[in-house]
């Protein structure tokens, strides 16, 4: 039987076939799925707080690339993976320290060859908006095996963002991150989203005081190294008292850049 995206997805969902083992191990569960459309729930658990018991905006950006290239994987007429090139997210709120967030997405009509648009709103359990988010999206070629994954990615529950990444507290502003099998993506290396999530930490661990994020922008510039380690290192743009910006770089062994990001960011007094 010919397959195409909504098929895998489905396979995602009912048979926890395919899954990428960062999306697997985050317990982020697909809740619908239909042609170009879907709707994915994250449970924000502690290990998704700082380690100062905040929440962060990086996790909205996480979530928003979760989402959307699901939306993208649904269009496809075929069992091709989906690889990002942009995204912005457009953070209207901070997420809970608890409960879920959902992201609701939509993808533009599938062109053959040529990169894709989708769009979504991330909104707590009582359908507040805690952003809105965008990116444009390549449909890419999926190997088999990791099209036939079964089964989900098991660890103990980390104790904090820094944690869960692996990368400790000390200078959360420049760090190196390892894509263990639960953070990466269906071909083994670094997931998207959370190259979005830990770029993001970092810019915003650059700036000083308490901010709460408005915008962020990512530029992913080429596909992470298969081993999975890279440096992230954020720097203050401008530090302003009401309004700053921040940005990071997320570089490769070979000193190739793989991810920019860039973040606007309020002052909270």
């Amino acid at each position: 039987m010919e397959q195409d995206g909504v098929e895998r997805l489905r396979r995602w969902r009912d048979e926890d076939t395919g899954v990428p083992p960062a999306v697997g191990r985050l317990s982020a569960q697909l809740a619908s799925v239909e042609r170009s459309r879907t709707q994915v729930r994250l449970p924000l658990t502690p290990e998704l707080l700082l380690p100062d018991g905040r929440s962060s905006g990086a996790v909205t950006a996480l979530l928003a690339d979760i989402g959307l290239t699901t939306s993208v994987v649904a269009s496809l007429p075929d069992l091709r993976g989906v690889t990002t090139i942009s995204m912005t997210v457009d953070h209207l709120g901070l997420p809970p320290a608890g409960g879920h967030a959902t992201i609701t997405c939509v993808a533009g009509d599938y062109v053959d060859g040529g990169p894709q648009h989708a769009t979504g709103v991330i909104t707590d359990d009582g359908g507040v908006e805690l952003a809105r988010v965008s990116g444009w999206f390549l449909p890419t070629p999926a190997e088999g095996l990791s099209a036939e994954r079964v089964g989900l990615v098991q660890e103990p529950l980390a104790g904090d963002l820094h944690d869960l990444l692996g990368v400790g507290s000390a200078n959360a502003t420049g760090f190196t991150l390892v894509a263990r099998d639960a953070l990466s993506n269906a071909l083994g290396s670094l997931h998207g989203g959370i190259g979005a999530l830990a770029s993001q930490l970092a810019a915003e661990a650059a700036l000083e005081g308490r901010v709460r994020p408005l915008t962020s922008t990512f530029a992913f510039l080429r596909p992470t190294p298969r081993d999975g380690r890279v440096t992230v290192t954020g720097t203050a743009v401008r530090q302003g008292r009401r309004t700053a910006s921040a940005s990071s770089a997320v570089v490769g062994p070979d000193d190739r850049l793989v991810l920019q990001c860039s973040v606007v960011a309020a002052v909270l007094t």
